[in-house]
């Protein structure tokens, strides 16, 4: 790659991380094209040179932040024989990502509901990049002899996990993500 080359795509990936940051906090609608070129550092003709439309922002970000759901996804697809310690080490490799990119941890989950029902194209998208973990989580947590309905459970399981860094937000003052999951992972240590 060139130096331009190099330089255009640090600019994108400033767009990409500022429009995360925007979204997690106050959602997409609620968040201009000019304020994320402000975060980003740069002008708005150069959020529109990488990006034409805010929207394409948009998918943009929820496909930057696919990649995390399907590392989650590839992690239990990789175990052998599912167990507590398995959902312990989850949880911990969603903690790390909090701990590194807090807004990255909860900007998929704002997205998903501020877009659930309204029948836009990326509510699908959002709901495709979730199956995947969903997937992988209903066929570790079949082989739990207390669940019944593994579906049901793994997606209760996303939106609880969802709920403690979103808490973890909320409470960054009183009590660390770290915290908040060892008391989560506490209820669930029956396996």
């Amino acid at each position: 790659m060139t130096k331009k080359e190099i330089k255009a795509q640090k600019t994108k990936y400033r767009i990409l991380q500022s429009a995360v940051g925007l979204f997690a906090r106050f959602g997409y609608h609620r968040t201009t094209v000019s304020e994320i070129a402000k975060m980003a550092g740069v002008t708005t003709g150069a959020v529109f040179h990488h990006f034409p439309t805010k929207e394409k922002i948009l998918h943009e970000v929820v496909n930057w932040l696919s990649r995390g759901i399907h590392s989650y996804a590839n992690f239990l697809r990789e175990v052998d024989s599912p167990s507590f310690k398995t959902i312990e080490n989850m949880i911990s490799i969603m903690c790390d990502h909090f701990n590194r990119y807090p807004e990255a941890t909860i900007c998929l989950a704002t997205l998903a509901t501020e877009f659930s029902g309204s029948h836009h194209p990326i509510e699908r998208v959002i709901k495709s990049v979730y199956e995947v973990f969903v997937d992988a989580m209903a066929k570790t947590l079949s082989l739990h002899p207390n669940v019944h309905n593994p579906r049901a459970a793994a997606i209760a399981f996303v939106g609880a996990v969802q709920g403690i860094a979103i808490q973890g937000l909320m409470r960054e003052n009183e009590m660390d993500i770290d915290t908040l999951a060892s008391g989560f992972k506490s209820l669930l240590r029956e396996w």
